[in-house]
C-alpha cells in the first residue's frame, strides 16, 4: 500500500524527536554518553521547514531556507550551472567574472550541458502535477511541513526540481524500491541553477528516498535509522569541521563519508605515534621542532577545528601594541563550525612550570602576557580581522602549551590539576596544557572516534 502524506508526516515528526532525543546522549559527557562535540549536523535538531514531495516511486525532504546571501550563483557556489552550447549565460554575467580577474577560474560553478532542447518546466523548474497537498506543523519540535502529492516518477521530480542537471544531464542512480529503507541520496549545501538565471536553487538537505510503500515510512524503523543517521551526521561534520569541503552530494550514505572519515581516523592514529615518539627522543629540543610536529599534525591540537599556524595580525599604519609592536604571531589560531575560536602558544616541552617555592616561572608570565596582547589587538582592532575571522571579538579563547606533565616540571606541587587551573586564573588564560596532556586528549579521542568508524557500524 502506498503511503500517504499524512503517514510521511507523523514519520518524519517522530524521526526528529527520536533524533534530538539520541543525539542529546551522543553528545552528554560521560559516563551519560560518550561526550561528541555538539556540533549542528543536521535540520531536524532544531525547529525546520521542509518541503515534501510523493511521487509515484520515491519521496523528496527539502530543508526551506533562505538561500545563501552572496552571489553564490555568479561565483563561489559550490552548484551546478545548466546550460546548452553555445551558452546561455547573460553578457553582463561573463563581463562581471572578467572585471574581478575571475574568468576561466575555478569560481565553484560546475558547467554540465544538457544535448538537447530540455522541456520549458525543465528549464524553469517548475512542479507539475500536485494532487493534493496538506500544510502540517508539529508543536513539540517546531517543525513546520509543507507535503504535496505529485504525479510522475521520482526522475521526473528531481529533474525538476534540478532544471534538468539530475536526472537528464547527469545520472546519480536514484534509489529505487529495491534500495535498503532508510538508504537515501544525500545532497548538502549545493546549488544548482539554469545558464539564464531565470531560476534557482540552493539545497542546503536535501534527502530523496527511493520507496513509498508504507512499510519503509513505518514508524517502528525510526531507531535503527537514526541510529544510522546520527553516525553518518556526526561523521560527516567531524571529518570537516571548518566546512572546507563545500557541498556534498552522497549517493546512498555509503563509501562516499566512512572512507573520508576513515583516512581522519588514521591521521590521527599517526599523529599520536608522531607526538609520542618527539616526547621520547626530541623533549629537550627547541620549541619549533614541536611548532613544525603540530603544523604537519593540526589533530593533535584539536580534532573538532580546523588549524592555522602562525596568522598574522598586524596593526593599521600608525598604530601599534602598547609596547610598540608592529604585528603579532599567534602559534596557531584554530577555527570551529560555529565561528568560534582558540588562539594558542606553545613553549617547548623541557620548560619547567614552578619554581622550588611553587611560583609560576617567568616563561609562563611570558606566554600568558603573549595571549594578552592577542586579545587586546581583537578588542581595539577588530575590523582588521573580521572578513578572515568574523566573530573572533565575541568567541575566542586562548591556550597554553609548554612542559611535561610530572615532578621535574612541577617541582613540590603535589596536585598538578589544581595547580594548572590556578594559573589559568592567575594570568586569565582559558586552558592550559601540557604536552602530555595533548596526547592524552588526543588518544581519548581516537579511542571516542573510533566507536563512529566503518567497523563500528
Amino acid at each position: 500500500m502506498a503511503v500517504t502524506l499524512e503517514q510521511v508526516a507523523d514519520f518524519l515528526f517522530a524521526y526528529a524527536a527520536r533524533y534530538r532525543e539520541m543525539y542529546a546522549r551522543a553528545t552528554a559527557p560521560p559516563p551519560a554518553g560518550p561526550g561528541y562535540p555538539p556540533l549542528a549536523v543536521s535540520p531536524y535538531l532544531q525547529a525546520s521547514h521542509f518541503e515534501v514531495f510523493v511521487a509515484s516511486d520515491g519521496v523528496v525532504v527539502n530543508e526551506l531556507r533562505d538561500e545563501p546571501t552572496d552571489h553564490w550563483y555568479i561565483a563561489g557556489g559550490p552548484a551546478l550551472k545548466v546550460d546548452y552550447e553555445p551558452t546561455r549565460t547573460p553578457p553582463q554575467v561573463v563581463e562581471t567574472l572578467k572585471a574581478q580577474g575571475l574568468l576561466g577560474k575555478n569560481i565553484g560553478i560546475y558547467r554540465v550541458v544538457a544535448k538537447s532542447e530540455l522541456p520549458p518546466p525543465v528549464w524553469h523548474g517548475r512542479i507539475r502535477d500536485i494532487s493534493r497537498q496538506i500544510d502540517r506543523r508539529d508543536e513539540v519540535t517546531g517543525t513546520t511541513l509543507n507535503l504535496r502529492e505529485v504525479g510522475g516518477t521520482l526522475k521526473e521530480l528531481i529533474s525538476l526540481l534540478s532544471f534538468g542537471a539530475y536526472g537528464i544531464i547527469l545520472n546519480i542512480h536514484l534509489p529505487t524500491q529495491q534500495s535498503q529503507i532508510g538508504e537515501t541520496h544525500l545532497i548538502r549545501n549545493f546549488g544548482v541553477f539554469p545558464a539564464d538565471l531565470n531560476s534557482r536553487r540552493f539545497f542546503y538537505h536535501l534527502e530523496i528516498h527511493g520507496q513509498v510503500d508504507s512499510l519503509a515510512w513505518d514508524k517502528r524503523t525510526i531507531s535503527l535509522r537514526v541510529h544510522q543517521d546520527i553516525r553518518r551526521d556526526l561523521a560527516a561534520a567531524l571529518m570537516d569541521p571548518g566546512q572546507t569541503r563545500g557541498g556534498t552530494i552522497s549517493l546512498g550514505g555509503g563509501p562516499s563519508w566512512t572512507e573520508v572519515y576513515s583516512d581522519r581516523l588514521e591521521r590521527l592514529r599517526s599523529a599520536i605515534a608522531v607526538l609520542r615518539a618527539a616526547l621520547l627522543l626530541k623533549s629537550d629540543d627547541i620549541e619549533a621542532v614541536f611548532h613544525e610536529t603540530l603544523q604537519k599534525h593540526p589533530l593533535l591540537l584539536d580534532v573538532y577545528g580546523t588549524c592555522e599556524s602562525k596568522p598574522q595580525f598586524v596593526y593599521p599604519k600608525g598604530k601599534t601594541s602598547p609596547i610598540g609592536k608592529t604585528s603579532l604571531q599567534p602559534d596557531f589560531l584554530i577555527t570551529y563550525p560555529d565561528c568560534s575560536y582558540k588562539l594558542v602558544e606553545i613553549e617547548r616541552p623541557s620548560k619547567p612550570v614552578a619554581t622550588e617555592q611553587g611560583q609560576p616561572r617567568s616563561e609562563v608570565a611570558q606566554a600568558a602576557f603573549q595571549t594578552a596582547e592577542w586579545r587586546h589587538f581583537i578588542k581595539t582592532h577588530y575590523q582588521e580581522l573580521h572578513d578572515r575571522y568574523p566573530g573572533i571579538q565575541s568567541k575566542c579563547k586562548t591556550a597554553v602549551v609548554m612542559s611535561r606533565t610530572n615532578q621535574q616540571s612541577f617541582k613540590n606541587i603535589d596536585d598538578i590539576r589544581a595547580y594548572t587551573g590556578l594559573m589559568m586564573e592567575q594570568f586569565n588564560i582559558d586552558e592550559f596544557f601540557t604536552f602530555d596532556d595533548l596526547y592524552d586528549r588526543a588518544c581519548n579521542a581516537y579511542a571516542l572516534l573510533s566507536g563512529l568508524s566503518p567497523n563500528g557500524i
